[in-house]
């Protein structure tokens, strides 16, 4: 029988391999480790296990699964783009999913190839610009940065990309479809001319289009101009720099927002990678649903009269009411996070940790245009704020800010909480994302039976010290675990998958990875393995001699003499077993 896709591409790909793409592992006995990229952390307490071909995070997070997993978390995608993803490094074909999306895939192939090459086009006339380099010198944008970044030239000629492109097999309609050719009087014309070009990449650092720069300001020319959206680039969801920075996000657990792509650069050269631009200010239910797999801290650096724009603040507000928490870096007058970050990292450093939430910043920008001391003031400083409190979905949160409004103004908390409930809120967002929940503390009972799975998986002779006695002292969950466990062939996670449910599994594989990063060996584990079975035999055994306790009570109650004999006599046994 022919292995599914999924399978095709786990016997392909060794998960060690994919993951060292992204951290940097250690061997660590069998296994491998490193700082886990889902959270912040010092000592390293994520594990990749080879010979399971699965990874798991022991520490803040608690995070684990198989290589498609890894790829859906790391890279922010669903399962299907982490198939796709998986499958072209792997070489495996995917089955057809019928002509007509097979007609887009080809189209999308076709302008990727092409906007790819227009992105070489645009380097190599940069590495013979020496306006251009001494531009980006200018700006402090080392040659290392220029490379990462993929930093471009288009030159001034009207056609010199559109030709070069025609010289490799490409129409001017595909170059019109990918945004870089633009209908003009004089016919068909290269869309960038005389800018510095920054390509804009999806997070798997695949090009989609362009921003460019004007080297020198000319009147009539904007300054900054962008590729219309197109099959590959969405204006809504593009996000300059996530490609580099999703690790640093997930890591640190936040994200820094600036206006520009030479922001971004600078910013991430002082050594702060947690960068990324939108296409705007202005953020996007979209690109907020991206960001959402990444952190829910916000942090946002650009010019502070831009923040309270309407189309800024609206993008602003959907954070919220997303439950982002959301904070401000302030800038010095007339600078942006690039002259900063260039200029001193120490300096931004600090700027960043000392942000302020933005809805102290909305309070402090309407007490400095309204007076608090009258009553129309004081209204319409509260109707700067309320508006954004309504939306955020924690209720205390909520109640911080009405306390600190009613401070400020030198009102009463009701007052301030009740013009809160009055406010309409019409939202605009996509429907909320959940939030996810911490993990349930595990009882003592729970703690002994995971303990006893993993030992087994380490120690998979113990098995036979499973009587029927003693399976009985485990919850219902654990029994049929164990009782797949005496049916399979080995304990090798391949002939447990037969006999396991898919949940079941994947807890066992989980656990045995645990377990061997947390016992020296065998011994230890069998040692464990005892000890764990011992205690649960306690406990059932308390249980059980409470319930027979009642029961007696109950028989000497209803004179029921023989079912007392019988009760008295277990409870004897059972008691002797006890403090045997």
């Amino acid at each position: 029988m022919p292995l599914s896709p999924t399978e095709e591409i786990k016997e392909r790909l060794d998960i060690a391999d994919v993951v060292r793409d992204y951290v940097k592992l250690e061997k660590a006995g069998a296994n491998l480790r490193a700082i886990c990229p889902f959270h912040s952390e010092r000592s390293p307490s994520f594990f990749v296990s080879p010979v399971r071909q699965t990874w798991h995070c022991f520490g803040g997070c608690g995070e684990g699964g198989d290589i498609f997993t890894f790829i859906m978390k790391i890279e922010g995608v669903e399962f299907r783009d982490a198939l796709h993803m998986l499958a072209e490094r792997a070489g495996v074909q995917l089955p057809s999913r019928g002509p007509e999306v097979e007609r887009t895939e080809s189209q999308r192939k076709r302008l990727s190839d092409l906007v790819e090459l227009a992105s070489q086009f645009f380097e190599k006339q940069l590495a013979s610009s020496e306006d251009a380099l001494l531009y980006l010198a200018s700006r402090k944008v080392s040659k290392e940065g220029i490379a990462k970044w993929r930093i471009g030239y288009a030159p001034l000629a009207k056609r010199a990309l559109l030709d070069f492109l025609l010289t490799r097999g490409f129409t001017e309609r595909e170059a019109m479809s990918a945004g870089l050719g633009v209908r003009t009087e004089q016919g068909v014309l290269d869309r960038f001319r005389g800018r510095i070009i920054f390509p804009v990449c999806d997070t798997q650092s695949r090009v989609l289009g362009f921003g460019g720069r004007l080297l020198r300001e000319a009147e009539g020319m904007a300054k900054y101009l962008n590729c219309p959206n197109t099959i590959l680039y969405d204006k809504s969801r593009a996000l300059y720099g996530l490609d580099k920075a999703k690790v640093a996000i997930r890591r640190q657990d936040a994200l820094v927002l600036v206006e520009g792509y030479m922001d971004v650069i600078l910013v991430f050269e002082s050594g702060f990678e947690n960068v990324v631009a939108s296409s705007g200010t202005a953020l996007t239910p979209s690109q907020l649903r991206i960001l959402k797999r990444y952190t829910d801290n916000l942090i946002l650096a650009f010019d502070m009269d831009t923040a309270g724009d309407t189309a800024t603040r609206r993008g602003i507000d959907l954070a919220l009411e997303q439950g982002f928490h959301v904070k401000v870096v302030e800038m010095p007058k007339g600078t942006d996070p690039a002259d900063v970050a260039s200029s001193s990292s120490e300096e931004w450093g600090e700027r960043v940790k000392t942000a302020s939430s933005i809805l102290a910043f909305y309070l402090s920008s309407a007490l400095s245009r309204f007076d608090k001391n009258s009553p129309e003031g004081k209204g319409k400083i509260a109707g700067e704020v309320l508006g954004s409190v309504k939306l955020i979905p924690n209720r205390i949160e909520q109640a911080y800010w009405v306390r600190e409004i009613a401070k400020v103004l030198d009102v009463s908390e009701s007052v301030v909480h009740e013009e809160l409930l009055s406010i309409k809120v019409q939202s605009e967002s996509a429907p909320a994302f959940s939030v996810p929940q911490s993990s349930p503390k595990l009882s003592r009972r729970e703690l002994l039976e995971e303990k006893v799975l993993g030992a087994l998986m380490i120690s998979p002779e113990t098995l036979g010290d499973i009587t029927d006695e003693v399976i009985e002292c485990f919850s219902l969950s654990t029994q049929e675990i164990l009782e797949g466990m005496r049916k399979s062939a080995s304990l090798d996670p391949s002939d447990l998958s037969g006999v396991l449910s898919e949940q079941a599994a994947s807890r066992l594989s989980r656990l045995s990875l645990q377990f061997e990063v947390e016992m020296e060996g065998a011994e230890k584990a069998t040692e464990e393995f005892a000890s764990c079975v011992r205690e649960l035999f306690r406990m059932h055994a308390r249980e059980r001699l409470d319930t027979i306790a009642k029961e007696i009570k109950k028989a000497e109650d209803e004179k029921d003499e023989e079912g007392l004999a019988h009760l008295v006599s277990e409870f004897q046994v059972l008691s002797r077993k006890l403090h045997f």
